[in-house]
């Protein structure tokens, strides 16, 4: 195309930092078998140049990576912004996210290597050029605490996704669960168990990290019921504890099903309250985990954390490999679909789990 500008070849960068174009070849991929002193001459010479790779060739060594075993592996970055290293791990949700994107990246012949954003004398700055010299230019941003409102990155170098909706400024591309989705499917299966008053207990906290995708679903369920069906959602603002509001709660709107987010109400329905599940009230979690085993056999949606951490890998090696580098303009939001699994925590369940979007 006339005008366009010429992107200069490996030959030409080589010649700049006085290096083979192996050598070049090497860094871009982030070989061990080149110093880092060596790789970040190569990258600040690529940029000096304006330099990007051919996405046709990223496409096809991703094929090539993809049927056979590769023992040299491309790396995206795992930010995580926790108060400590090992912070983001003390939840499961978050370890399975991992867990999820290791398998997927292993399969697309990468590797995911997690970063910290907050060791000592770390910057955004900082930690882009760490990236750059390891030849990175892919980065995943998991789930971050409340107080992080921003990562200053220079995004301009990366592909990039963020994982839910903690995680604000910029704005990257995202894939979440479908939050919405699970709450209509959950509240259909207890309609279709014969419940008719439905209740809803949700953290502030929890509610706001999640974008309010459940909470608008239940209340725009609740716009059409009749009206001696409906039991006010219990919202749980802070500094007050789920445990110290539910028993007024339950007396006063005496629901029959429970949906929850916290898996706490299996134990404090009856220990604190004495009441029987199911036989008194039918517990629905929407987001079940498996650490415990008394979890194992809730009813509830399994988010399938797993799947939504293997879909940020997807997206951000897509980015790479039609060479879409930088913040997006138009960012899109992928989101993935749970499955509803019966259990013994609410009556007249007998079927075997299915997808969310596989109706009621």
């Amino acid at each position: 195309m006339e005008g366009a500008p010429r992107t200069p070849t490996m030959a030409e960068i080589a010649a700049e930092v006085g290096v083979s174009k192996m050598t070049v070849s090497l860094a871009f991929r982030g070989s061990e078998r080149v110093s880092e002193s060596t790789r970040e001459k190569v990258l600040q010479a690529a940029d000096r140049l304006g330099y990007r790779p051919n996405p046709m060739v990223q496409t096809l060594m991703a094929n090539l990576r993809a049927t056979r075993k590769v023992e040299l592996h491309s790396v995206i970055a795992w930010i995580t912004a926790f108060d400590t290293e090992d912070g983001w791990a003390d939840t499961e949700v978050f370890q399975e996210y991992f867990k999820g994107a290791v398998r997927r990246a292993m399969h697309l012949g990468y590797r995911v290597e997690p970063f910290w954003a907050r060791a000592k004398g770390m910057t955004g700055k900082r930690l882009s050029e760490i990236l750059r010299a390891r030849g990175i230019n892919g980065v995943i941003i998991p789930p971050v605490p409340s107080s992080l409102k921003k990562l200053d990155m220079n995004w301009s170098q990366f592909a990039s996704a963020t994982i839910g909706y903690s995680f604000q400024q910029p704005a990257l591309h995202r894939v979440a669960a479908n939050l919405s989705e699970a709450m209509f499917i959950a509240i259909a299966k207890c309609e279709k168990a014969g419940y008719e008053r439905i209740g809803f207990v949700i953290p502030e906290e929890t509610d706001s990290r999640v974008n309010h995708g459940w909470m608008s679903a239940f209340l725009s369920w609740q716009r059409f019921i009749p009206k001696k069906n409906l039991v006010p959602m219990m919202y749980v603002e802070r500094p007050i504890k789920i445990e110290d509001r539910l028993g007024p709660w339950l007396k006063k709107h005496r629901p029959d099903v429970v949906i929850a987010v916290n898996n706490e109400l299996l134990e404090w329905l009856p220990d604190l309250f004495s009441i029987r599940v199911p036989e008194d009230v039918g517990l629905v979690f929407l987001a079940k985990r498996y650490s415990e085993k008394e979890c194992k056999a809730v009813t509830g949606v399994n988010q399938r954390d797993a799947a939504v951490g293997a879909s940020a890998v997807d997206m951000v090696v897509a980015q790479m490999q039609r060479n879409e580098i930088g913040l997006p303009e138009h960012p899109n939001v992928i989101l993935s679909s749970g499955v509803w699994e019966d259990g013994n925590t609410t009556r007249g369940t007998s079927t075997p789990a299915q997808s969310v979007s596989g109706g009621s």
